[in-house]
C-alpha cells in the first residue's frame, strides 16, 4: 500500500494540505512531491475550492529535501572533478549556454521535488503557508512560493543549503531578493543562519506571527475570508503583480487595462456593483 505523505482536508471553499512524514520532519522526497503535485492540480481545477492552506505535521513545517537520497546519489553517481583553472562563474556560464541549446520548456530541466515551488508560485488561486515549525532549505523555498505566510511562534527559517555545500536551487534566489533585498538575501544564503519567526516578520518574509496553538486556526480564518472574495479577479491581480516585477510603471498600467476588461466580464463584478447599489454584502462565486 502506498504511503500517504500528503493529508487533505476540505473546509468549505478552503483546501488544507498537510505534509506528513514525521520520521523525517516532513522532508520532501519524490513520493511526497508527486502526491503534493496531484493535490495542487486537483485544487487548481476544482470549481468549489478557492484558497489553499499548506502546512506540515507538528512539530515541523518542512525540514527540506530528503538528505538520505543525496547520500545515496553521491555514492552511486560518478561526477567530474571541478577544474582548478576555471572560475565558478566561467563554469556556470558555460553550463547555462549548453542548457540554452537544448530544446524544451524551463520546467523540463527541473526535477520533481524542485517543481513544487514552481507549481505553488504559478497557482492561479490564492495560497497561504501556515508555517507551524522549522522551514529549512527547500522547506523555506516552499513557504516563500506561497502568496502569504503566517508563522507560529515556533517557526524557524533557514537557507541552509550552503551548510551542505549546495546552492538554493528551489527558487529562493528569485523570491528572497524581491522580499528583503539583495544584501539581506546574500547574508542569509552565505551563512545559512536560522531566523526565528519574529525576525522573519521584521524582515518581511512572513506576514504575521501567530500563537503556536492558533496558527492553523488563524490561517484558515484568513483563507475563508479570501475565499469569500472575488477570487477570479485575485487570479488576475496575481498575474499582474508577477509581471510588474520586470517592467516599468507605465507598462504595468498598460497591462492592467486588458486585465480590468476581463474582470468587468465576470459575474463577480456584476455582483459587486449590484451589492454596492443595494447596500448589502456581495455574494461572490469566483466566476
Amino acid at each position: 500500500m502506498t504511503k500517504q505523505y500528503i493529508q487533505s482536508e476540505t473546509i468549505g471553499k478552503v483546501l488544507l494540505l498537510t505534509m506528513h512524514d514525521p520520521d523525517t520532519r516532513n522532508a520532501i522526497g519524490e513520493e511526497m512531491a508527486g502526491q503534493l503535485e496531484e493535490e495542487l492540480d486537483r485544487f487548481e481545477f476544482s470549481s468549489n475550492l478557492r484558497t489553499l492552506v499548506l502546512t506540515g505535521s507538528d512539530p515541523s513545517f518542512c525540514s527540506g529535501a530528503n538528505v538520505k537520497s543525496w547520500d545515496k546519489d553521491n555514492k552511486t553517481t560518478q561526477r567530474e572533478e571541478i577544474p582548478q583553472d576555471r572560475s565558478p562563474w566561467d563554469l556556470l556560464n558555460e553550463a547555462w549556454e549548453k542548457q540554452s541549446l537544448i530544446p524544451g520548456r524551463p520546467k523540463d530541466f527541473i526535477d520533481p521535488v524542485r517543481l513544487i515551488p514552481v507549481r505553488l508560485h504559478n497557482l492561479q488561486k490564492p495560497s497561504i503557508a501556515a508555517v507551524n515549525g522549522p522551514a529549512m532549505g527547500l522547506g523555506c523555498g516552499i513557504a516563500l512560493s506561497c502568496d502569504i505566510r503566517y508563522a507560529s511562534e515556533n517557526a524557524k527559517f533557514s537557507e541552509m543549503f550552503v551548510k551542505r555545500g549546495l546552492i538554493p536551487a528551489d527558487g529562493s534566489c528569485w523570491q528572497l531578493p524581491r522580499m528583503i533585498g539583495l544584501s539581506r538575501t546574500l547574508l542569509l544564503q552565505y551563512t545559512g543562519d536560522i531566523l526565528d519567526a519574529q525576525t522573519a516578520l521584521e524582515l518581511g518574509i512572513v506576514n504575521e506571527v501567530c500563537d503556536q496553538n492558533k496558527i492553523l486556526e488563524s490561517s484558515i480564518e484568513l483563507a475563508e475570508k479570501i475565499s469569500n472574495g472575488a477570487t477570479y479577479g485575485m487570479s488576475l491581480i496575481k498575474k499582474l503583480v508577477h509581471e510588474s516585477q520586470f517592467i516599468d510603471f507605465e507598462t504595468s498600467i498598460k497591462l492592467a487595462g486588458p486585465a480590468q476588461e476581463i474582470a468587468r466580464r465576470t459575474k463577480d463584478h456584476k455582483e459587486g456593483v449590484t451589492a454596492f447599489i443595494e447596500k448589502r454584502k456581495p455574494n461572490f462565486i469566483g466566476k
